[in-house]
């Protein structure tokens, strides 16, 4: 079958090349996927807007493609599902009402607090006023978010009152987010272990991924500014059975109980964002997609056909999914300035990386060259015996991606107690 995958990050990237591997995939379009999908095999990049909901239907019949599958959460929340709805294409991803769970905080808060979803308090606010007034009572540190999608960069951890009430100003007042920050949310701040509990999700059940764990902050030992995710390992030395057990009683069978009773049918990938203190979870947040870079280690660790694992999860048919022995790990390559400003367009030299899998993130192809386009560029995977092993391997091998002002972690693969 013709498969198209939207979306040009490493996620889909990794998505592709898994998809691409099925017995069942004769060409995987990728729209508009980036400098690395353009090489998979099996792989076609297709130059279109993820937002041209009409173009990217006339492609579908086109290309008579019979799986759809999208990465990134903006089309889930504008509806690129329910648009698709009228084809006969099997389309993986929630429609809007289910990816509001990811698009609005507040409703996905609110959510939560109807379901009885374990979670940390919150407070709403549409004016920065009520929303200064209700700070000068609250314990520091204390977490912001804006309502809407805003590029990942929508929270801000407060350390003090100052900095949260300039963020109120700079959300709601100067619009630093658009619309996103119109409406605002002041939650208690949660201390512990934060996972990530990803896998596929269905109106009769989750089927869990492996476990993984990314490196969120820019430098080594756990320092500097949050960013995307520099770096992950699966599985995750942190999740035992116990805990898998109390997660899917009280989040996940009450996030499918709760979607059932408002009439949403979703099928799609689920990223439970979780907090766990004494082996007690608390949700921070729901994503309606993959992870980006944990998509990268999933899809190392997987020896299931993915479209296999897709058509049955649309079809209602069981879905069962087999995970390799061993361990996974990606170091991502960014651009320095990242996460702040960077520059783009610089020439990328490939030597010899031996058995390393480079997942693209921030590529591109100019005039046969690959230069870099975002801010993170690579994802570089291995999978392995042991997590020692893949951290041996990849870092012999990481200076074989070369491109001026790269930078990357040398420390992913350590274990960081919170």
């Amino acid at each position: 079958m013709n498969i198209l995958v939207i979306g040009q990050g490493g996620r889909e990237h990794a998505l592709a090349w898994k998809l691409a591997q099925s017995n069942n995939a004769e060409t995987v379009f990728v729209l508009p996927g980036n400098g690395g999908t353009e090489n998979e095999p099996k792989c076609v990049n297709v130059a279109l807007d993820i937002n041209d909901f009409e173009a990217i239907k006339k492609l579908i019949i086109e290309k008579h493609i019979k799986l759809v599958v999208i990465g990134p959460e903006d089309p889930l929340v504008s509806g690129l599902v329910d648009y698709l709805e009228d084809l006969e294409t099997l389309v993986f991803g929630p429609c809007a009402k289910g990816a509001q769970l990811e698009g609005s905080k507040i409703y996905s808060k609110e959510f939560m607090f109807e379901n009885d979803i374990p979670t940390g308090a919150a407070n709403f606010f549409s004016d920065s006023e009520k929303a200064k007034s209700f700070l000068n009572e609250c314990k520091y540190p204390i977490v912001l978010k804006a309502d809407g999608l805003a590029a990942g960069k929508g929270v801000l951890v407060a350390e003090d009152l100052n900095s949260a009430k300039n963020w109120v100003d700079a959300v709601m007042q100067d619009s630093l987010f658009g619309n996103a920050g119109k409406n605002i949310l002041i939650e208690e701040c949660l201390y512990g272990t934060e996972l990530s509990f990803m896998g596929i999700l269905t109106p009769k059940e989750f089927i869990p991924f492996e476990t993984s764990v990314d490196y969120k902050p820019l430098l080594d030992g756990n320092n500097g500014p949050n960013t995307g995710g520099m770096g992950c390992i699966s599985p995750s030395p942190f999740m035992n059975d116990e805990l898998k057990n109390t997660v899917m009683q009280k989040v996940v069978k009450p996030t499918i109980d709760g979607l059932n009773k408002l009439g949403i049918n979703y099928y799609g990938f689920m990223y439970f964002g979780l907090m766990v203190k004494d082996n007690d979870p608390k949700v921070l947040e729901f994503n309606c997609r993959l992870g980006d870079p944990e998509t990268q280690c999933l899809m190392m660790q997987m020896e299931s056909d993915l479209v296999d694992c897709l058509t049955n999860a649309l079809k209602n048919n069981e879905v069962s999914i087999k995970w390799k022995t061993g361990a996974s790990m990606g170091v991502v390559i960014a651009s320095d300035g990242y996460p702040g400003s960077y520059k783009i367009n610089r020439r990328i030299s490939f030597g010899n990386t031996g058995n390393l899998k480079v997942f693209h993130a921030g590529t591109r192809s100019t005039n046969g060259f690959i230069e870099t386009s975002g801010g993170r560029v690579f994802s570089v995977n291995y999978h392995d015996e042991s997590l020692d092993l893949c951290s041996e391997y990849i870092y012999k091998n990481i200076e074989e991606v070369q491109f001026d002002g790269n930078i990357y972690r040398k420390d992913i693969g350590k274990i960081y107690e919170s």
